[in-house]
């Protein structure tokens, strides 16, 4: 990911530095009749009414400005009238002239004005600035004046709870309401206004403005405002604490005057949490606390809400920032750990997950922060990475090494946006895992376990593959923790050692780890499982599979075909594809991911399965070429060993189907022992007219053979080769092959039998397609006609193609060869000496990819040479 945010088309930024807010300006245009924006001071709320209105040229805009006078009815209703006046003279100009000499008294204003308006057939937007001026009688009056108003609109603002949004009347008015958290600068949105500064900011810093304003527009102008005079004029990079003690000092006079000591030890106490619900709200203050806050609602302090289905109060961005350096500064040290400490237990498993990681951070809580992280993983990665980040960007070198697990988890965050390792990421694991390895002796029990799953954690994140499942397997070994707070962090970090396993090659070892996940609620884990469980059943050869589980993912969601759980879900379709014959279908699927190749982990699962469908589509040549360029580009990606030899493997089978013969027999002589290596070199002797030696390869394979994926269990989990489903039907269609070759076709047709029904159970006809086609067709007389299922492609189209001609010379003496005379017979029949024919015979053996005369006559037989 590019260091540096570049901006495209993204939103407006006027010269006035204003920022046009469409997304919120097409959302109102779908709005209600009725739209109440409430939020606290600084929100942006005036400015969007203003930007909302501008665009209603045709429709009468009645605006009105409230301020602490319009508790006092009479004025309350003058200003409405003069401002609908202002929009219809001819329905209200009257009105207001007998409101304001005093012939009308407040106490009928309301029955006049609906009268006047339920008469007036034109539309009409009273648009209220600050409505929280108005009391609840006051506003109660407006309700009752909307409700028989049909052709009157409202556009109001207000700092507190406004009577429109009680739910009956919301409910019976058809109300829009738009909350703080709406007005809140998206991330597109803060990029727009931050590129006003004199540098322009990375993504990490983008973030962290993000997280330590929350948005909040006042907040972020501010800080913009601070950075733009610590920068002096570019030539410094202000840190985020500094930033921070800058906003904190401007938003001082923020803080408001509280009625009593009570109250603003509770505000202040409240600044240092996320949120308060009813629980802690008594555990803080007190049984009547809550009472407290529902007075702060009303004299806009922050806002009472509904999260997770219980009622939360939550302090205004402002105010807390104004409030939390006093709170510290004042509250004894005792007394803010004690708040944090039992906001904590109460919020751990209610509030926003980065909240709380951030209230965990701020008061030295560091031995909660990685279980946090572990329990709320698929909330805060990789969605909301940065801002974990941002919040731990202040944490000493000193802190990190205490602990050990802080510093992987912030280099898994950052790993979310890099493939490889980055600088950055290496010093935290150089930090972290030492430490690891020092506390693991004296870590028990639940704390034992969660230090091996950071130790899984690091290694994943430095892109040890191999090591990280080993430690992974050994933490669920263990009986990881199953209570149900910890239900979602396992769940996750099963899923986790999943993807691993893939990124590892070790593709049987996921099938008893999903096991456990089939019962598991989150919907975005369960689409990835699926796909990461369609690759591996396709790997595995079980296309019977591969397409239940293709159809339990919702491909057409937004967001899902550019998204990373969609990479293995584009490989199984591809493979799936491939196996029905449509390779262009196949490369056509792949194309989304392979324009994004170094986006993803598995790269090399994607270079592997596009040479695949490459081999299978006879385009053996350009997949040779696509694959040796790819490996060429990305040889400081991070590979694990299992995926490496498949794909030096794969390049032998390349080289084997364009007929070079000496470079694939150079590509395979690598070390690997996997049952493909294997295979690929049993197929190289079988067309180089070495049958025996095919055999010997064969039978050579070291694996646990499994006839079908359903057989896979735990036992997978033992062995490092696993003989896949498609590979046994592939090892016995070569055997058929072999031992037709060598003059027993009742052995042939029982393997080739046999290995023919396997297919119908796999549903995947790609199997034979790795026969070489003279072998095919010699099967094919050997099998019934019913059983027998035409191969999805022909890679090994041609043997001849492979092999170079024979001499005039040499073919006589093969004729000779063949007639079952000696060499000293073949010598006076030609007139040669002896040693000419040997050398002759040498040739021939040589030309023809044998290494004996039986060979070289069933070579020479099958080609029609004699």
């Amino acid at each position: 990911m590019p260091a540096n945010v570049e901006l495209i088309a993204g939103p407006a930024v006027e010269s006035q530095g204003r920022l046009r807010r469409d997304e919120l300006l097409q959302r109102l245009s779908r709005a209600a009749r009725i739209v109440v924006v409430n939020a606290e001071q600084g929100s942006g709320k005036t400015e969007l009414m203003s930007q909302w209105l501008s665009q209603q040229p045709s429709a009468a805009c009645a605006w009105v400005a409230l301020d602490a006078h319009a508790s006092d009815p009479h004025v309350f209703w003058l200003r409405i009238l003069q401002a609908m006046n202002s929009a219809r003279p001819e329905t209200f100009g009257a009105l207001v002239n007998d409101f304001a000499s005093g012939r009308i008294p407040p106490h009928e204003a309301l029955a006049l004005i609906t009268s006047a308006a339920m008469r007036d057939p034109h539309p009409v937007t009273l648009a209220i600035d600050d409505l929280h001026y108005a009391d609840a009688e006051l506003q109660e009056q407006l309700v009752s004046l909307l409700r028989r108003a049909p052709h009157m609109r409202l556009f109001a603002t207000s700092r507190t709870n406004s009577r429109f949004e009680i739910p009956l009347t919301a409910a019976g008015l058809d109300v829009t309401l738009i909350t703080a958290t709406e007005l809140a600068f998206t991330s597109a949105e803060l990029a727009a206004v931050a590129s006003t500064l004199p540098y322009q900011l990375s993504h990490a810093e983008l973030a962290a403005l993000r997280r330590s304003t929350h948005g909040h527009p006042l907040a972020v102008r501010l800080a913009l405002s601070v950075m733009t005079s610590l920068s002096r004029d570019g030539a410094h990079r202000p840190t985020t604490h500094e930033v921070t003690r800058g906003v904190e000092s401007l938003l001082a006079d923020f803080a408001p005057a509280f009625e009593s000591v009570a109250d603003r030890e509770l505000a202040l106490v409240t600044s240092l949490v996320p949120e308060v619900d009813e629980a802690l709200a008594e555990r803080l203050g007190g049984i009547s606390s809550w009472a407290a806050f529902e007075r702060f609602t009303r004299l806009g302090y922050g806002r009472l809400a509904r999260q997770r289905g219980r009622p939360v109060f939550r302090m205004h961005t402002l105010t807390t920032t104004a409030l939390r350096p006093r709170a510290i500064a004042e509250l004894p040290p005792e007394r803010v750990a004690e708040v944090r400490q039992l906001a904590f237990e109460q919020l751990y498993d209610k509030a926003d997950p980065i909240d709380t990681l951030e209230m965990l951070v701020d008061g030295g809580m560091d031995r909660a922060i990685f279980p946090h992280f572990v329990r709320n993983y698929s909330e805060i990665s990789p969605k909301r990475a940065d801002e974990l980040v941002a919040i731990t960007d202040g944490i000493s070198p000193e802190r990190l090494a205490r602990e050990g697990t802080i510093p992987i988890m912030i280099a898994v965050a950052l790993s979310d946006s890099s493939v490889v390792p980055t600088p950055r990421m290496r010093e935290l694991l150089q930090i972290g895992m030492p430490t690891l390895e020092n506390r693991a002796s004296e870590a028990r029990g639940a704390a034992g376990r969660l230090l091996l799953l950071a130790r899984f954690a690091g290694l994943r994140a430095s892109r040890e593959y191999e090591a990280a499942v080993d430690a992974g397997e050994e933490f669920f070994r263990q009986s990881p923790i199953g209570t149900p707070s910890w239900r979602s962090g396992m769940h996750a970090a099963r899923l986790e050692v999943i993807v691993t396993e893939v990124l590892a090659a070790r593709i049987a070892h996921v099938f008893p780890l999903a096991e456990k996940l089939v019962s598991d609620p989150h919907l975005g884990r369960q689409a990835y499982l699926h796909s990461i469980l369609a690759f591996a059943y396709a790997r595995m050869g079980d296309m019977r599979a591969t397409k239940r589980e293709l159809s339990a993912v919702d491909a057409t969601r937004l967001g899902w075909q550019g998204s990373m759980p969609s990479v293995a879900w584009h490989l199984a379709s591809a493979l799936r594809a491939a196996s029905l014959g449509r390779h262009d279908a196949a490369i056509e699927i792949l194309q989304p991911v392979i324009e994004r190749l170094d986006a993803y982990e598995l790269w090399p699962g994607i270079v592997w399965t596009r040479g695949m469908v490459r081999l299978m589509s006879g385009q053996a040549a350009h997949g040779f070429q696509e694959l040796d360029a790819a490996l060429s580009e990305r040889q400081d990606m991070p590979i694990s060993e299992g995926w490496a030899e498949q794909l030096q493997t794969l390049r032998g089978e390349l080289l084997l189907a364009t007929g070079d013969l000496v470079r694939a027999r150079a590509s395979l002589t690598h070390d690997g022992t996997d049952p493909a290596s294997q295979l690929a070199r049993a197929r190289l002797a079988l067309l180089a007219s070495q049958p025996s030696e095919a055999l010997a390869r064969l039978d050579a394979i070291d694996a646990v053979e499994f006839g079908s994926v359903d057989d896979i269990g735990s036992a997978a989990l033992g062995s490092a080769d696993v003989l896949y489903p498609a590979q046994v039907v592939q090892q016995q269609f070569l055997r058929a092959a072999v031992h037709a070759r060598q003059g027993d076709p009742e052995s042939a047709s029982t393997l080739a039998t046999q290995a023919f029904l396997a297919l119908d159970r796999l549903d995947n006809r790609l199997p034979l397609s790795w026969v070489p086609a003279g072998d095919v067709a010699v099967i094919r007389t050997l099998v019934p006609a019913d059983i027998w299922r035409a191969p999805s492609g022909s890679p090994f189209a041609s043997d001849e193609v492979m092999l170079e001609e024979l001499s005039k010379r040499e073919a006589l003496v093969l004729l000779e060869l063949a007639r079952g005379g000696s060499i000293d017979d073949i010598a006076g029949e030609l007139h040669v000496s002896s040693n000419t024919i040997k050398t002759q015979t040498r040739s021939i053996y040589k030309k023809l990819k044998v290494s004996s005369r039986a060979e070289a006559l069933i070579r020479a037989r099958q080609m029609g040479l004699v």
